[in-house]
């Protein structure tokens, strides 16, 4: 659930390079793939008033119009849902496609409050066990396959990302995104950024709904453009009746007992065939139009799955010689800062042994360093044999422990990953040219790639505000462990 404000044109809408040089070469650029949302949540408002019925004709509504979507459902409101046997609603949804919105929700401790003061492990742990309970619940439900959860409100935590890899599952409205992309790879997992809406309080009205569609259809066009993905956020289906988000009851962190939970503020019943009516136009509007794909996240998984399975000792020249160049860590088209980092090692380790580069090898995906890297290295200058045997060390580490080293030490020095890197590129470029260099320099180097880090980090930072969470909820451990998982990113793929 995203609250007034953060849901609307959210930093997905962000014009591509790409799409501004298709559109000045008077070329079209593939169409952006849309997917028609919502985020189910309500169990707090008794069933008495109606508030199950709404998911319902929004699916059915979708169905007969012939528009797809993704319903994202809390576990706790599916729970609600099967104990007031609503299965006709569950039914209803699973026409479309339904991911997870969290196993519980708003309730306390939200994700971001669980893992607020976690390592990386215990907090990997932990969101794989409770979330995949939540998928569980929710596949026996519905019958089918659960591969999205959607972040509710400010709940998020890079090790909730890091488990969905574990558990096969994409990160939807994630904060992480590149200019031009919202579907990017980030701890291994496929994250879709953004979302794009605000009719949520405007359905039940026509004038309000008027007002937005009309801005809707001015302003759409031209939002879309240089877009890969968008998720376009059709309502929160409790909203369209509720004057006030249900989850009030959790804010500052409170956690009532059912026997507590206050009823929000109801619109009248009788407005709901009008919002019907008005859901039904904006469907219809999207429905006919040709500059767009209405799609699913379930299908977008699939679209967007494919990696490179191999890096070949071209293309590693090639990211190298940019390291170099450009005395920055990269994000490259294919391959994350980090796999970047493991080939360079593993090659450099080959060539240690061997004294031939491989050609080609298995791309390997290492999640960023578990430490904050220093930027500043303990010497200067190294020997060529000492450069081979840190690679040797860095490939045995990352194979054992699946992420970066923060930093390596040489006769006393530490030399941190960013400083490894440059080593690493500049000792391949040379070897690869065939220039025996006797040493190299080190370099202070950046500790975690920066790319869009401002606007990433931003966002992260943004979660404390959610409403729910505790006043005195303190961000800055899940932002670090942000910053060094850069390493991981990259731009997601079509087939």
């Amino acid at each position: 659930m995203f609250h007034p404000g953060a849901k609307i044109l959210i930093a997905a809408l962000v014009f591509s390079v790409f799409g501004m040089f298709f559109h000045a070469c008077g070329t079209q650029p593939e169409k952006p793939l849309v997917v028609v949302c919502f985020d189910v949540e309500d169990y707090v408002t008794p069933a008495g008033e109606g508030i199950d019925d709404i998911p319902k004709w929004l699916a059915d509504t979708m169905s007969e119009v012939g528009v797809p979507g993704t319903f994202f459902v809390i576990g706790e409101k599916a729970r609600s849902l099967e104990r007031r046997g609503r299965s006709d609603v569950i039914a209803a949804m699973a026409r479309h496609d339904v991911g997870s919105h969290t196993n519980l929700g708003s309730i306390h401790p939200t994700v971001a409050e669980s893992l607020e003061n976690a390592d990386w492990a215990s907090g990997v742990r932990q969101m794989r066990d409770q979330e995949e309970a939540g998928l569980h619940e929710l596949k026996r439900l519905t019958g089918k396959a659960v591969t999205t959860l959607g972040q509710h409100g400010g709940s998020y935590g890079p090790q909730l990302v890091a488990a969905l890899a574990d558990l096969q599952v994409g990160y939807v409205y994630s904060p992480i995104h590149l200019p031009g992309h919202n579907a990017v790879w980030f701890c291994n997992t496929l994250n879709f950024h953004g979302s794009y809406g605000g009719f949520d309080d405007t359905y039940y009205r026509d004038d309000l709904f008027d007002a937005r569609f009309r801005e809707l259809k001015e302003s759409f066009p031209r939002d879309i453009t240089g877009i890969d993905v968008l998720a376009f956020f059709a309502a929160h289906p409790c909203k369209i009746r509720t004057v006030q988000f249900w989850d009030f009851n959790y804010y500052d962190g409170a956690d009532p007992e059912s026997e507590d939970w206050k009823t929000p503020e109801l619109r009248p019943q009788e407005s709901m065939p009008t919002a019907r009516r008005n859901f039904r136009r904006l469907m219809e509007f999207l429905k006919e139009r040709d500059d767009i794909e209405l799609t699913t996240f379930s299908e977008l998984m699939r679209t967007f799955s494919y990696q490179r399975p191999e890096i070949t000792a071209h293309d590693l020249l090639r990211l190298a010689r940019g390291v170099v160049d450009r005395e920055r860590i990269l994000i490259d088209r294919d391959y994350s800062p980090a796999e970047q980092f493991g080939a360079l090692a593993e090659s450099l380790a080959v060539y240690k042994e061997t004294g031939e580069l491989p050609r080609r090898m298995d791309r390997f995906s290492p999640l960023g360093p578990m430490r904050m890297p220093p930027v500043e290295p303990g010497c200067a200058r190294v020997a060529r044999d000492q450069v081979l045997a840190l690679a040797q060390e860095a490939d045995i580490f990352i194979h054992e422990h699946r992420c970066l080293p923060a930093e390596l030490e040489l006769a006393g020095c530490r030399i941190g990953t960013g400083s490894l890197l440059s080593l690493f590129s500049t000792a391949y470029s040379a070897l690869s040219s065939g220039r025996v260099s006797e040493e190299f320099q080190v370099k202070a180097f950046e500790a975690y790639p920066h790319e869009n880090s401002e606007n990433i980090l931003q966002s992260v930072e943004g979660c404390k505000g959610w409403p729910v969470h505790r006043r005195d909820l303190d961000m800055s451990r899940l932002v670090e462990f942000t910053k060094m998982q850069l390493w991981t990113l990259k731009p997601a793929r079509k087939r």
